[in-house]
C-alpha cells in the first residue's frame, strides 16, 4: 500500500513524457517527399529522413516502456485481487482499492500506447516517398499545375530565408518555386528573373492553378514570384520575418506591381 502512490506518480510522469514524444510527431503531421518516379537522395531529404528516424526511435522506446509498465500494472492488479480474496488479508478493502488503481493505470497506459502507435505509423509513412505517376509528368500543364499547388500547400508555414531552397533551411520566393517544381521533374533556376525568362509566358486572364505569377519589375526582370492557386489567390515565400503563405493576387499587384505570368512545362 505504501508503494502504490509513488508508482502511480511515476506512471503519470512517464505518460507525460510519452505524450510529449508522440505529440511532437503528431502535431507536425507526416512530411512527404513527392518525387518523379523514384526517391531523390538529395541532402535535404537525407537530413529530413534522419530527423524522422530519430523521432521514430524515440517513440518506439517510449512505447516499449509503456508496454512494460502496463504489464507490471496488470500483474499488480492480479496480485491485489488475489490478496483481497484471501482469508489471511488483514485489509481486503485496501487490496481491492489497489487492484482498481492498478487496472486504471494499465488502461491509461493502453490509451497512451495507442496514441504512440498512431504517431509511429505516421512517421513510418513519412519515410515512404509519394511517387508521382509517369502519366502526370507526361500530361498537360493543367494537371502538372494542380499537382504543383498540392505540393506547395504542404509547405505553408515554412519560414522565409533569403537564398533558402529547402523546408529545413527555409525558402525565398524563387527557391520555394524551384523546390516545388523540382518534385515534379521540372528544373527551374533559383532566381525570379531567370524563372520568368525560362518559362512560357501566358495571358494573365487565362491563369490556371500552378502558373507562376511575377511582381516587382527590376532592371533584369521580376524580383518576386509565387505560385497561383486559383480564385485570385497565390502562395508565396514573401519576405524576411514571414512564412510561406497565401496572398491575394490583386493586393500584391497593387503593392509591388504585377509583371506577368508563366507556365512551367516538363
Amino acid at each position: 500500500m505504501n508503494v502504490a502512490v509513488p508508482r502511480l506518480a511515476f506512471l503519470t510522469l512517464l505518460g507525460a513524457v510519452a505524450l510529449s514524444l508522440g505529440g511532437r510527431a503528431l502535431a507536425g503531421g507526416p512530411v512527404f517527399a513527392i518525387v518523379p518516379g523514384r526517391a531523390a537522395a538529395t541532402p535535404s531529404r537525407v537530413s529530413l529522413d534522419a530527423a524522422i528516424r530519430l523521432q521514430l526511435a524515440a517513440d518506439r522506446r517510449a512505447l516499449a516502456r509503456i508496454r512494460l509498465d502496463q504489464r507490471e500494472s496488470e500483474a499488480s492488479a492480479e496480485l491485489a485481487d488475489a490478496r483481497a480474496s484471501s482469508a489471511k488479508t488483514a485489509d481486503p478493502i485496501a487490496a481491492e482499492d489497489l487492484a482498481g488503481r492498478m487496472r486504471q493505470a494499465a488502461a491509461a497506459d493502453e490509451a497512451r500506447a495507442a496514441r504512440l502507435q498512431r504517431s509511429i505509423a505516421g512517421l513510418e509513412q513519412a519515410l515512404q516517398p509519394v511517387v508521382v505517376p509517369a502519366f502526370v509528368r507526361n500530361s498537360d500543364a493543367s494537371t502538372l499545375g494542380a499537382y504543383a499547388v498540392e505540393i506547395a500547400d504542404r509547405y505553408l508555414g515554412v519560414r522565409y530565408v533569403w537564398g533558402g531552397g529547402t523546408p529545413e533551411d527555409g525558402f525565398d520566393c524563387s527557391g520555394f518555386v524551384q523546390y516545388v517544381y523540382a518534385q515534379l521533374g521540372i528544373s527551374l533556376p533559383h532566381y525570379a528573373a531567370s524563372q520568368w525568362a525560362d518559362t512560357m509566358h501566358v495571358d494573365p486572364a487565362q491563369l490556371e492553378p500552378g502558373d507562376l505569377v511575377f511582381f516587382e519589375l527590376e532592371s533584369d526582370g521580376p524580383g518576386h514570384v509565387g505560385i497561383y492557386v486559383g480564385n485570385g489567390v497565390f502562395v508565396e515565400a514573401p519576405h524576411t520575418g514571414a512564412v510561406v503563405q497565401f496572398q491575394s493576387l490583386a493586393a500584391e499587384a497593387e503593392t509591388m506591381g504585377f509583371v506577368g505570368a508563366s507556365r512551367p512545362a516538363a
